[in-house]
Formats: structure tokens, sequence, C-alpha cells
């Protein structure tokens, strides 16, 4: 009798996380792709249209979906769309780079309802800047009059060698195993983090120019240089989820010295970092360039934004130092093309904001570099997302990794 009765409890345990990991993709299914119809998401999710409609009943019961009404039909009755309520749940978006932390909250609907917030709390091989990202955090979620209790789970983007399956980060922090349950403890709430590009690559295949392609390179051209890899309609990250670090492809010879250790590296050339020492030195050699007026002399206010405002503003010297990006950029491009066949490629990060300066000689240097049949197979476009595409993609990619959890 004991034994039967423990096995009853058993199979009842069972089929209730099986109801919370199906409605988990129910929430996610509509996070991603908007409103949704019955047999829309049963198609998704792969269930019975009266389960789905079992489930979602119980969804708006829990006050996380509301229906929107009818939809289009095709023939026969009109089907009824489901959407997510507002206010149902928040999801929180971190960047934390080697300049600043950026936090964004995101209520059901993708809405950034709160940021982006910007704080001076940089990068840095010590735990306990997780500990004041979380302070800001609470101050940002009070400022706000979210409901603590309503926030789901956090994102964080960072830069460093990340090993997803250990929990690792072996550039920032390699004696710390499994970050995510220290970063729990600190948050307080469930919290997944992945490499800055690659999180950028997920907002841009979900909510971006990747939307429903399936072989897309997104170069993230920011203080450094990062590929994001989408393979067959998934983010790819290698046997440790290690690849994309494109910009550390020794490429320049004779070239300046990369932090990696290494001379020459594509990033040495072509990042936002790089730009604003390029101008720097060239400018204390005595080139002449309305980059020295715009920071008032002082040379070391010249970062990539000052260079970028010199170039729309004529600044002959800020052009040409654009134009050389671009060569670098569109040499690097071409092997990328090459290996990969790529439909789209999309450049976004600091760098892209010049794209009027850019774009042709990175055109002519994959003309110069790559096979031409194969070259016009891929497109190259900048992306639109802007600024938010980090905290929006680090909230997305938490939303889908906790949906992808049993419990």
């Amino acid at each position: 009798m004991e034994k039967l009765f423990k096995n009853a409890v058993n199979q009842s345990q069972a089929v209730e996380q099986k109801k919370i990991a199906n409605k988990k993709y129910i929430l996610r299914a509509i996070y991603f792709n908007g409103p949704l119809s019955n047999s829309e998401l049963a198609k998704r999710i792969k269930l019975s249209t009266p389960k789905i409609n079992s489930l979602l009943l119980e969804l708006i019961d829990e006050g996380l979906v509301k229906e929107l009404g009818r939809g289009d039909s095709s023939g026969g009755r009109r089907p009824n769309i489901y959407g997510l309520v507002e206010d149902g749940f928040f999801v929180v978006g971190i960047t934390i780079n080697i300049t600043r932390t950026i936090i964004s909250i995101f209520n059901s609907c993708n809405q950034e309802v709160s940021g982006p917030h910007y704080f001076p709390i940089k990068m840095e091989s010590d735990f306990d800047i997780f500990k004041q990202v979380n302070e800001k955090l609470d101050e940002v979620v009070k400022a706000s009059n979210i409901p603590a209790d309503k926030i789901l789970v956090a994102g964080i983007e960072i830069p460093g060698l990340i090993n997803l399956e250990a929990g690792t980060n072996l550039t920032y922090f390699p004696g710390v195993d499994n970050l995510f349950e220290e970063l729990k403890k600190i948050f307080g709430i469930p919290v997944f983090f992945n490499h800055d590009t690659k999180v950028r690559a997920l907002a841009e295949q979900h909510f971006g120019l990747a939307k429903d392609k399936k072989n897309v390179l997104m170069l993230q051209a920011d203080w450094g240089l990062g590929l994001g890899i989408i393979m067959n309609g998934k983010l790819y990250s290698g046997k440790s989820g290690f690849s994309g670090e494109f910009g550390h492809i020794p490429l320049v010879d004779n070239g300046p010295l990369c932090v990696c250790g290494k001379q020459g590296c594509l990033e040495t050339v072509v990042s936002a970092k790089a730009i604003a020492r390029q101008a720097r030195e060239a400018i204390q050699e005595g080139k002449s360039s309305l980059i020295k007026e715009l920071v008032q002399n002082d040379l070391d206010k010249i970062d990539i934004t000052v260079v970028i405002k010199a170039a729309n503003a004529g600044d002959q010297f800020a052009i040409s130092l654009f134009s050389e990006v671009g060569k670098w950029l569109g040499r690097g491009i071409a092997f990328l093309i090459q290996i990969f066949n790529p439909e789209l490629i999309i450049i976004s990060g600091q760098v892209a904001v010049a794209n009027q300066f850019i774009l042709a000689p990175i055109q002519q240097a994959i003309n110069t570099y790559s096979n031409r049949d194969i070259s016009n197979d891929s497109e190259i476009k900048f992306s639109e997302l802007g600024s938010k595409a980090g905290t929006m993609g680090a909230a997305a990619y938490a939303l889908e990794q906790i949906s992808k959890q049993k419990k």
C-alpha cells in the first residue's frame, strides 16, 4: 500500500511539473512572438488544442495571460487571440562591461518600463561588483514602483571566456564555480548570464534583423570585437562556450599589442577603444583635426563619440580613420563569408553608429578578399536595435533559460 501511495505521489508531481513546464512554454512563445491563437500555440508547443486551451484558462486565472478577441480566419470560425498581461511579470536585463553598468526592466510584453539606468560600475575581477549591481537594482525597483515579487528572473551580459555548462567565467572569475548559484544568492532571484556578443545575437534573432533567418553572423564592434553565430536557426556556442572570439584573430602584421597578449589582433584596429587610441596618438604627433577642439585640448577625453561627431562635421582625419577601420573590418568579414556563407551579417555596437563612413570600405575589402560568388550570397546590415540591444537581449536570454527549467 505504501509503495502504491508513493508511486501515486510521484506521478502526481510529475504531472504537475509537466504542466508548469508547458505553461512556461506558452509564456515564452507569446513573449517572443507576440499575441498568438490557440492553434498557433498548439503547433509551436506540440500539444493538442484542448490541452492548450485548458492551460490558457489557468494562466488567465493566474493573471498572466489575457484574451484579446478574435483574429483573422482563412475560412471557418475566427480564432481567439491570446496575449500577455502587461504587468503579469517583469524581467531584468543588465549589461556589465569595462566602462559601466546598465540596468533595464521589461514587462511581460517586452516593453522597457524602467531604464536604461547607467551606473559607474565596471567589469573587474572582484565578485563584489555583483553586490553593487544588486544594490542599484533594488534602488531602480523601488523608484519604479515595480512589485519585487513579480520580477521573474534577471539576465546579465558580461565579457570574458564563459563556459555555461560549468557556470564559469575564466577571464574574470577563474576561481569561482557555478556562478549561477552564487548570483542567485546575491540577487535573490534566478540569474542567467552569457557573453555580451551572444546575448546581442539573441536579441537580433528574436527582435531584430535576424528574425526568421537561419544563418546569421552578428559582429559586435564596441569597446572590443566579438562575433555572435546563428547556425540553422540556433545560437552557436562551441564546445565550451568560447566561440566568437573574432577580435583576437591576429590579422595586422606588426600591429599593436592586444590585451590578450598577442600582437596585431583585429580588435586593436577596429574597436571603439582602438579608434580613440589611434585618434589620440595621431593628434599627439601633430595631426590637425577638429577632434582636438571638441575635447578642448584634453586628449584624454577622446572617445569614439567624439570621433564620430568630428566625422559628421566633415573632419577629414576622422573620416579617414573610419575608412581604415572599415577596410580592416571588411577584410575580417571576407574571411567569415568564406567560412560560414551566411545569409546576413549584422554589425552592431558603437562603431556601427559610424556606418555611413565604414560601409563603402567594408564592401570594397570584401570584394577584394572574398570570392564574389560566395560574397554575393551575404547581405550586410547595421543593427536597428541600438543601445537597448544589450539589456533587451539579456532579459530575453534569461526568460528563455528559465522557461527550459522543469520547475
